[in-house]
């Protein structure tokens, strides 16, 4: 019973790849921005304490293991890879605790410069006041009533229906308004 509860760790892969991406991102400014990021409001000194530290963490790793990141990371798509025990493989438990402190410690620097932006943006609630301006809108109800006349409506499109197939024909379709015309001779 004791031998088919085997313990297996997820592969540190996907953690390394994060870094990696995380290392680019911190070296270079993103290019999916919609407007110019002011590094000045942002937590620069924390990126750079990240990346001082991916750097030394990444250093602390030897030759063997470097190779292995580097050959997870390459393989990371390839399902014969990932089937493989190469694939599988982990760092040693105090190099992925470290990664995972580092990586830790990057991610509340940002959770806080987010929280940060966050009220620095706050909306204008009175916008639409200032740009309605001192108008007075009078939205008060008046009694009225308009009347529709439907039966006027029903004879006008059965009229103009008519015409427009009689003007196809070439023919004339005569005055359908049922007021009677007025004729005055001199």
């Amino acid at each position: 019973m004791a031998h088919g509860q085997e313990r297996r760790s997820a592969p540190l892969l996907p953690v390394l790849i994060l870094g990696g991406v995380l290392c680019l991102l911190a070296s270079r400014q993103c290019f999916l921005t919609a407007s110019p990021i002011d590094r000045g409001s942002r937590g620069r000194t924390a990126m750079r304490g990240f990346k001082e530290d991916f750097e030394a963490w990444r250093s602390s790793l030897t030759p063997e293991e470097q190779k292995m990141v580097q050959t997870q990371a390459a393989g990371e798509f390839n399902k014969k890879f990932r089937k493989s025990d190469e694939f599988k493989k982990d760092l040693p438990e105090e190099k992925v605790k470290s990664f995972s402190k580092i990586l830790g410690k990057f991610f509340d620097a940002e959770a806080a410069d987010y929280k940060k932006e966050v009220e620095a943006k706050v909306p204008n609630y009175n916008r639409l006041l200032e740009k309605a301006g001192d108008k007075v809108l009078d939205f008060a109800m008046s009694s009225r009533i308009v009347e529709i006349d439907r039966d006027a409506d029903r004879r006008y499109t059965f009229a103009t229906r008519k015409a427009k197939k009689a003007a196809e024909k070439g023919e004339m379709y005569p005055q359908s308004s049922p007021m009677v015309e007025v004729w005055e001779f001199k």
